[in-house]
């Protein structure tokens, strides 16, 4: 389950930091604390985790944002995430909500083989969100076959 919320986490950073152009680039994660963990039934449940972000950029706004995360090439778990609004020139914590189902054709014992330290699963994401500025203007950004695992050994 702790793997689960890390990869979480390593979405909603590169949601963070793939945001909007230029000086958006300089956006960065600076903590995160998993809040709360909230079972939907066995294939889904809604995670809260707490994101400190540092923003030396204008406001913007990250929605519509989704993920799907891919063992082995094989779709594993969707994520949603609920709306963002990353305040201007500040360095804050926000409380984002993900919202996570495991694929209907995926099963969920697979998921121990990331517990198992000498097979090499190969963890990818596609994602896309919508990133808009204070003026409305905004743009909607893909991600494709974004490798999650070299994410994680950086934590």
């Amino acid at each position: 389950m702790k793997r689960a919320i890390e990869l979480f986490v390593i979405v909603i950073a590169m949601f963070c930091t793939a945001s909007c152009s230029g000086s958006f680039k300089d956006i960065k994660v600076t903590s995160w604390v998993l809040t709360e963990v909230v079972p939907r039934g066995l294939s889904a449940f809604d995670a809260t985790i707490d994101l400190g972000i540092d923003n030396p950029a204008p406001q913007v706004t990250l929605s519509e944002m989704s993920a799907l995360i891919k063992m082995d090439q094989a779709p594993c778990l969707h994520l949603t995430a609920e709306d963002v609004t990353i305040a201007p020139r500040t360095e804050s914590v926000y409380t984002v909500t993900f919202h996570g189902v495991l694929d209907e054709n995926f099963n969920p014992f697979t998921l121990l083989q990331l517990f198992n330290q000498q097979k090499q699963t190969e963890l990818t994401a596609d994602f896309g969100f919508r990133g808009t500025l204070k003026s409305g203007i905004g743009k909607y950004f893909v991600y494709t076959d974004v490798p999650i695992n070299d994410l994680l050994d950086r934590q």
